[in-house]
């Protein structure tokens, strides 16, 4: 059964941490002051999505660790490829 509050709780969150990156890009920030605040909205965001909307939160092992790791490598390549000297 689908809880209609905790669904539009998590979308209104998702919305504001979009709002919060659309913000920061436009503050006109970069580097590492910029990056981890992105990518920490950006995890949050993808946990979300993970959890509620692919159906994975009561998912054990195999496929939501995959999901995660995948979510987590591409997090790290990016603050890898912005920290990078």
């Amino acid at each position: 059964m689908i809880d209609i509050k905790a669904a539009t709780y998590q979308w209104l969150i998702l919305l504001m941490l979009t709002c919060l990156s659309f913000a920061l890009a436009e503050s006109g920030f970069s580097g590492r002051t910029f990056i981890l605040p992105v990518l920490l909205a950006t995890f949050a965001k993808g946990c979300i999505v993970i959890d509620r909307y692919m159906a994975l939160r009561y998912v054990a092992g195999f496929w939501r660790l995959t999901i995660l790791a995948w979510l987590l490598l591409v997090l790290g390549l990016i603050w890898f490829s912005f920290t990078r000297v």
